[in-house]
């Protein structure tokens, strides 16, 4: 009876560990180094969310610095946010709470420097986007038009903090969208509790001194997706993923 005994709790050990890891995760494998939460530069903790083969923050980011330790412009008054052809964020209205509950905004500039994000990660491309929206329901010959797409946002909407209306989420990706808001290429903040609006690092149009970068947002009233390119000097939520493993070198033939 000992063996067994001992064999029977060891094995309940193993099921409660396993099941504390994945806790509140649902795709979580306890034994995915990758899912381990992530820090910035600022010591801001991401937990992290596997969605089909992608790794994504479930947060949005707050840093204000980039990776190289070079610090990030803020504090830009509306004629210098309009103006600036560098990287900057703001606080939604600068309100502190903002930063800690939505993250911070940024502009273009600063989600197109390649390095937002935290090493190993990158702001999502629009290729990223579309491959979490192919995932979750969107047909792959939506993917790539422009404007409100199919109806999976339910899915990426937390359940609550979203003006009232009848096009509820219920967040069952964990993917966790809050309605941030944003900050206007006027300097204007606005849409809070109605948008999640989110830069992509992939330029659309860069000619003529502008530069435009692909957007995917969800919002208050209805169930699409969209996919849009805005100009770079308005200030949206940014979300990271894992950058893609590097293929190991073959061993040399002796």
């Amino acid at each position: 009876m000992k063996p067994l005994f001992t064999f029977l709790f060891l094995f309940s050990i193993g099921f409660a560990f396993g099941q504390t890891q994945t806790k509140g995760n649902p795709k979580a494998d306890s034994l995915d180094v990758n899912l381990r939460p992530v820090y910035d530069l600022d010591s801001n903790r991401y937990e992290i969310i596997k969605i089909g083969n992608q790794y994504w923050f479930k947060e949005n980011l707050k840093t204000t610095q980039y990776r190289d330790t070079t610090r990030i412009a803020s504090g830009l008054d509306d004629k210098q946010w309009k103006e600036t052809k560098s990287g900057a964020y703001a606080v939604y209205e600068n309100n502190p709470m903002n930063k800690s509950k939505f993250g911070l905004l940024y502009n273009g500039y600063a989600a197109a420097s390649g390095k937002l994000c935290p090493l190993g990660w990158h702001v999502a491309t629009d290729k990223d986007w579309n491959e979490l929206e192919k995932f979750l329901g969107i047909p792959a010959a939506e993917l790539e038009r422009t404007g409100e797409r199919w109806e999976i946002a339910p899915k990426l909407k937390v359940s609550q903090g979203w003006k009232a209306s009848s096009f509820s989420g219920d967040d069952s990706s964990g993917f966790g969208i809050h309605p941030a808001g944003s900050r206007l290429d006027n300097g204007e903040y606005t849409t809070l509790g109605q948008y999640g609006n989110f830069w992509t690092s992939t330029v659309y149009d860069d000619r003529y001194g502008l530069l435009y970068l692909w957007n995917h947002h969800v919002h208050y009233n209805t169930n699409a997706v969209g996919r849009i390119y805005t100009i770079a000097n308005n200030g949206y939520s940014c979300r990271c993923v894992k950058d893609p493993e590097k293929p190991q070198p073959k061993p040399a033939r002796k």
